[in-house]
Protein backbone atom coordinates (compact mmCIF):
# COMPACT_ATOMS: atom_id res chain seq x y z
CA UNK A 1 0.00 0.00 0.00
CA UNK A 2 2.61 2.28 0.96
CA UNK A 3 4.27 1.74 -2.48
CA UNK A 4 0.64 2.40 -4.17
CA UNK A 5 0.82 5.72 -2.57
CA UNK A 6 4.91 6.45 -3.44
CA UNK A 7 4.09 6.09 -7.07
CA UNK A 8 0.62 8.28 -6.85
CA UNK A 9 2.42 10.82 -5.45
CA UNK A 10 5.28 10.58 -8.38
CA UNK A 11 2.73 11.06 -10.78
CA UNK A 12 0.62 13.75 -9.31
CA UNK A 13 3.66 16.20 -10.02
CA UNK A 14 3.68 18.06 -12.73
CA UNK A 15 6.77 17.93 -15.71
CA UNK A 16 9.88 19.85 -15.36
CA UNK A 17 10.27 22.81 -17.59
CA UNK A 18 13.45 23.94 -19.25
CA UNK A 19 14.09 27.43 -18.70
CA UNK A 20 12.84 29.17 -21.44
CA UNK A 21 8.55 29.21 -19.99
CA UNK A 22 10.24 32.06 -17.15
CA UNK A 23 11.00 34.63 -19.74
CA UNK A 24 7.50 34.14 -21.03
CA UNK A 25 5.75 34.76 -18.41
CA UNK A 26 7.90 37.99 -17.80
CA UNK A 27 6.82 39.09 -21.87
CA UNK A 28 3.55 38.42 -20.45
CA UNK A 29 3.66 40.69 -18.20
CA UNK A 30 5.81 43.52 -19.66
CA UNK A 31 3.21 43.91 -22.32
CA UNK A 32 0.49 43.95 -19.83
CA UNK A 33 2.30 47.20 -18.57
CA UNK A 34 2.90 48.77 -21.33
CA UNK A 35 -0.78 48.23 -22.61
CA UNK A 36 -2.13 49.83 -19.75
CA UNK A 37 0.35 52.61 -19.94
CA UNK A 38 -0.72 53.52 -23.26
CA UNK A 39 -4.84 53.39 -21.89
CA UNK A 40 -3.86 56.14 -19.56
CA UNK A 41 -1.42 58.03 -21.74
CA UNK A 42 -4.66 58.29 -24.07
CA UNK A 43 -6.78 58.76 -21.31
CA UNK A 44 -5.15 61.65 -19.85
CA UNK A 45 -4.72 62.87 -22.92
CA UNK A 46 -8.27 62.76 -24.25
CA UNK A 47 -9.17 64.87 -20.96
CA UNK A 48 -6.50 67.67 -21.98
CA UNK A 49 -7.64 67.75 -25.51
CA UNK A 50 -11.67 68.16 -24.10
CA UNK A 51 -9.97 70.75 -21.86
CA UNK A 52 -8.73 72.51 -24.27
CA UNK A 53 -11.77 72.34 -26.77
CA UNK A 54 -14.36 73.79 -24.04
CA UNK A 55 -11.82 76.64 -23.40
CA UNK A 56 -10.71 77.58 -27.54
CA UNK A 57 -14.84 77.18 -27.58
CA UNK A 58 -15.62 79.45 -25.21
CA UNK A 59 -12.84 81.85 -26.10
CA UNK A 60 -14.48 82.11 -29.83
CA UNK A 61 -17.86 82.28 -28.44
CA UNK A 62 -19.35 79.17 -29.45
CA UNK A 63 -20.20 77.69 -26.29
CA UNK A 64 -19.82 78.45 -22.21
CA UNK A 65 -16.47 78.83 -20.19
CA UNK A 66 -15.81 75.96 -17.58
CA UNK A 67 -13.80 76.31 -14.84
CA UNK A 68 -12.77 72.79 -14.65
CA UNK A 69 -11.55 72.76 -18.16
CA UNK A 70 -8.98 75.76 -17.06
CA UNK A 71 -8.03 73.53 -13.63
CA UNK A 72 -7.32 70.72 -16.05
CA UNK A 73 -5.61 72.48 -18.40
CA UNK A 74 -3.32 74.31 -15.97
CA UNK A 75 -2.36 71.38 -13.72
CA UNK A 76 -1.40 69.87 -17.07
CA UNK A 77 0.90 72.82 -17.49
CA UNK A 78 2.39 72.80 -13.95
CA UNK A 79 2.63 68.87 -14.75
CA UNK A 80 4.95 69.69 -17.75
CA UNK A 81 6.81 72.45 -15.95
CA UNK A 82 5.42 74.83 -18.24
CA UNK A 83 3.93 77.19 -15.25
CA UNK A 84 4.82 77.23 -11.78
CA UNK A 85 1.74 76.13 -9.52
CA UNK A 86 1.66 79.92 -8.46
CA UNK A 87 1.19 81.54 -11.44
CA UNK A 88 -1.14 78.30 -11.99
CA UNK A 89 -3.14 78.88 -9.46
CA UNK A 90 -2.96 82.80 -9.61
CA UNK A 91 -4.47 82.96 -13.19
CA UNK A 92 -7.35 80.27 -11.97
CA UNK A 93 -8.53 82.37 -9.34
CA UNK A 94 -8.85 85.44 -11.91
CA UNK A 95 -10.62 83.38 -14.52
CA UNK A 96 -13.04 82.06 -11.99
CA UNK A 97 -13.24 86.15 -10.91
CA UNK A 98 -14.41 86.89 -14.43
CA UNK A 99 -16.93 83.53 -15.00
CA UNK A 100 -18.33 84.84 -11.85
CA UNK A 101 -19.05 88.56 -12.71
CA UNK A 102 -20.96 86.83 -15.73
CA UNK A 103 -24.23 87.10 -16.10
CA UNK A 104 -26.16 83.79 -14.65
CA UNK A 105 -27.71 83.24 -17.99
CA UNK A 106 -23.98 83.27 -19.57
CA UNK A 107 -22.40 80.93 -16.83
CA UNK A 108 -24.71 78.20 -17.29
CA UNK A 109 -23.95 77.87 -20.95
CA UNK A 110 -23.44 74.87 -22.22
CA UNK A 111 -19.36 73.86 -23.10
CA UNK A 112 -18.45 72.29 -26.09
CA UNK A 113 -17.62 69.18 -24.80
CA UNK A 114 -21.44 68.91 -22.89
CA UNK A 115 -23.03 69.43 -26.64
CA UNK A 116 -20.56 67.03 -28.03
CA UNK A 117 -21.54 64.34 -25.62
CA UNK A 118 -25.31 65.01 -25.74
CA UNK A 119 -24.91 64.97 -29.83
CA UNK A 120 -23.11 61.58 -29.60
CA UNK A 121 -25.65 60.06 -27.25
CA UNK A 122 -28.21 60.91 -29.74
CA UNK A 123 -26.59 59.59 -32.63
CA UNK A 124 -25.96 56.32 -30.61
CA UNK A 125 -29.44 56.33 -29.68
CA UNK A 126 -30.56 56.43 -33.40
CA UNK A 127 -27.97 53.96 -34.57
CA UNK A 128 -28.97 51.72 -31.69
CA UNK A 129 -33.15 52.07 -32.97
CA UNK A 130 -31.38 51.06 -36.37
CA UNK A 131 -29.92 48.29 -35.50
CA UNK A 132 -33.12 46.76 -32.91
CA UNK A 133 -35.45 47.65 -35.97
CA UNK A 134 -32.96 45.84 -38.48
CA UNK A 135 -32.88 42.70 -35.87
CA UNK A 136 -36.36 43.13 -35.39
CA UNK A 137 -36.95 42.68 -39.61
CA UNK A 138 -34.24 40.03 -39.60
CA UNK A 139 -36.40 37.45 -36.37
CA UNK A 140 -39.38 37.87 -38.54
CA UNK A 141 -38.04 36.87 -41.65
CA UNK A 142 -36.09 34.27 -40.43
CA UNK A 143 -39.07 33.34 -37.98
CA UNK A 144 -41.08 32.91 -41.34
CA UNK A 145 -38.53 31.18 -43.13
CA UNK A 146 -38.26 28.14 -40.80
CA UNK A 147 -42.04 27.91 -39.54
CA UNK A 148 -44.15 24.94 -39.51
CA UNK A 149 -45.68 24.76 -42.81
CA UNK A 150 -49.42 23.72 -42.41
CA UNK A 151 -50.73 20.48 -43.62
CA UNK A 152 -52.41 21.31 -47.05
CA UNK A 153 -55.75 19.94 -47.24
CA UNK A 154 -57.16 18.51 -50.26
CA UNK A 155 -58.75 21.19 -52.22
CA UNK A 156 -63.00 20.30 -51.48
CA UNK A 157 -64.31 18.48 -55.00
CA UNK A 158 -66.48 20.47 -56.67
CA UNK A 159 -69.84 19.79 -56.41
CA UNK A 160 -71.98 18.21 -59.58
CA UNK A 161 -74.55 20.75 -60.83
CA UNK A 162 -78.11 19.69 -59.56
CA UNK A 163 -80.48 18.95 -62.09
CA UNK A 164 -83.65 20.67 -62.46
CA UNK A 165 -85.25 17.46 -62.63
CA UNK A 166 -83.90 13.98 -63.47
CA UNK A 167 -84.50 12.12 -66.54
CA UNK A 168 -87.43 9.66 -64.41
CA UNK A 169 -89.28 13.29 -63.74
CA UNK A 170 -89.38 14.49 -67.24
CA UNK A 171 -90.46 10.95 -68.70
CA UNK A 172 -93.29 10.62 -66.20
CA UNK A 173 -94.40 14.55 -67.04
CA UNK A 174 -93.65 13.79 -70.86
CA UNK A 175 -95.78 10.78 -70.45
CA UNK A 176 -98.67 11.94 -68.01
CA UNK A 177 -99.14 14.45 -71.14
CA UNK A 178 -99.20 12.38 -73.97
CA UNK A 179 -102.36 10.19 -71.89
Amino acid sequence: MAEKATKASATDQPAKRGPGHRAVDARDAIAELTERAQEISLEAGSKVSEAMRDVISAAAGISGFAVESARDLISYMVRRSQMTPEEGDKLLREAEIAHNKRPKSERKKATATTIQTKARALQRAKAAALREREMQRHIAMVTRAHAPKPARKSAPKPKKKAKSASKKTKKKAKGGKRR
